[in-house]
Formats: structure tokens, C-alpha cells, sequence
């Protein structure tokens, strides 16, 4: 799996890498932009969409559809990343399916990164059958159908009322996914399930839930952040599951509280007297 990925801030002098990854059916300009605005003087923030989601090409049946693969192709970029931009300190931040993936990141590939945080995700997300069911649903009538009921978990009511471009918006980007490409990540998410693994995870980790997220209930985020060694937990008062859109100033002040607490640069030189 080759992922594509964008420099959003390439002006930044910052001495810390930021990567993100959006939701199912999402895309990081429409889900991270205002949260990477906010960050830009504190790190380099780098956008990494799924396959079949805004500019990447559709999922290969070649791989595997689980997020140990998906995982795998994001290390890939970090380290393109890195090449590129220097050997920065990374930090990952990923919501929902993205924070799922930050997960398999922090149990498998802690030695690529200082960090990782977790949006309104846990180590198991829905039931399998349902994921596998919602597949071959999309499969048969595309992710057009999915269209209202999503926007339904993903903003509250008042935050569509007042912020109906916005919400307009993300909602075309879930119907502009490919189909094939959505039904392969909901596989993914059928089979993941890292709950036996947590109490192993050392990567730091942080933990950020919608208080009003549906999706993803913060008892099973509970679990996460009191299995895995060091791990916190933030939660955003009246955000739904979008929290990243709905709530981008709070969840700019927690990712850059975990930076500077995670990604310390290591310097080179002489002391300062």
C-alpha cells in the first residue's frame, strides 16, 4: 500500500512532525485543517488520507484489509517524511478509524515515533458483524446512503445548525469515497480488536473523546487509557464525534500540551551558558 501525503504547513520552522489521518469517509482538509492552522507554529503537519479518500488511489486487493497493512504504509510515509524534512521528532494523531490505526502504530512501530493520540477511538470500534455487513452494503449502493444517518453521530444538533457549509462539506466528502476502497476499511475495522495487546503498549499515549460521541462511547476509551501504562485522557465537553472540526481549539491546546510533552527535539551544539 503506497499512501499519498501533503505538507500543510511547509513554511513551518518547527522542529517537531505532526501526522495526521482522518475518519472513514473523511479527508484531512476537511477534518484537520483548522487544527493544523492552530499548530502550525508548533509542528510540521503532515496529511495522510486512506485509500479511496480525497487524492489517494483506490484500496489494491493485494493487501490485506486489516490495519496492521494500513499501519505498515503509514510508517512509510513517516519515514519518507523524515528523509525529506530531517530526523524531527513524530508524533501521530488519528481520529476514529485514524486513531484506531494510531493504536496498531503505538503497539508495533513505537520506535518510529515519540508519540501518538488517539480521537474518539478505542482498541475495538462497533461490532464485527455490523462493520462487515455496513461493507457489503457500500459495496452494493455506494457511501451515498450513508450520507445522513452519519452526519447524525458525527455533530450534534446545534453544531449542524450553526455550521451547515461546514457540515455540508464533510458530508460530500464521505460520498465522494470510493466505495470499494470505504467497504475494505470497514474490514479493517471488523477485525481490529487490541484490547489483549493495550497493557504491552509503552509508546505515550494520549486519548481524546467527543463527550457527546455515539460512535465511539467514552467507557470503551476508559478501558484504553486505564490499560495502557502512562496513557491520559481528555474529554471535550458537548463535542460529538468530529471533534477535531466541531472543538478545534480545545483539541489544538491538548495535541500541543502532548507534543511538548512527548517530542522534545534533540539538539545539537554547545550548551547555552
Amino acid at each position: 500500500m503506497d499512501l499519498t501525503w501533503d505538507l500543510y504547513n511547509p513554511a513551518s520552522r518547527a522542529d517537531r512532525i505532526l501526522v495526521v489521518a482522518p475518519s472513514l469517509g473523511g479527508n484531512c482538509s476537511h477534518q484537520w485543517a483548522k487544527v493544523a492552522e492552530l499548530l502550525t507554529d508548533d509542528a510540521r503537519v503532515v496529511f495522510v488520507d486512506y485509500p479511496g479518500h480525497a487524492l489517494n488511489g483506490v484500496w489494491e486487493d493485494i493487501d490485506e484489509p486489516t490495519l496492521d497493512v494500513v499501519a505498515a504504509a503509514i510508517v512509510d510515509v513517516i519515514r519518507k517524511v523524515r528523509k525529506q524534512l530531517g530526523d524531527l521528532p513524530v508524533v501521530f494523531a488519528g481520529l476514529s478509524i485514524g486513531g484506531a490505526t494510531g493504536l496498531h502504530l503505538a503497539r508495533d512501530h513505537a520506535d518510529e515515533l515519540s508519540g501518538v493520540a488517539v480521537l474518539c477511538s478505542a482498541a475495538t470500534v462497533g461490532e464485527p458483524r455490523r462493520w462487515l455487513e455496513r461493507a457489503e452494503q457500500v459495496e452494493t449502493s455506494g457511501t451515498q446512503q450513508l450520507v445522513e444517518e452519519t452526519s447524525k453521530r458525527w455533530f450534534t444538533p446545534s453544531f449542524k445548525a450553526a455550521n451547515p457549509k461546514v457540515t455540508a462539506t464533510i458530508m460530500e466528502g464521505l460520498a465522494a469515497a470510493d466505495d470499494h476502497s470505504y467497504a475494505q476499511l470497514c474490514r479493517c475495522l471488523a477485525h481490529h480488536d487490541l484490547r489483549a495487546d493495550l497493557a504491552d503498549i509503552r509508546c505515550p499515549l494520549l486519548l481524546i473523546a467527543g463527550e457527546r460521541d455515539t460512535s465511539t462511547p467514552i467507557v470503551n476509551q476508559e478501558l484504553v487509557a486505564e490499560t495502557v501504562p502512562g496513557a491520559q485522557l481528555s474529554v471535550i465537553p458537548e463535542a460529538a464525534h468530529q471533534v477535531t472540526v466541531a472543538a478545534p481549539d480545545t483539541t489544538a491546546n491538548l495535541l500541543r500540551a502532548f507534543i511538548d510533552r512527548v517530542a522534545r527535539p534533540v539538539r545539537s551544539g554547545l550548551p547555552d551558558d
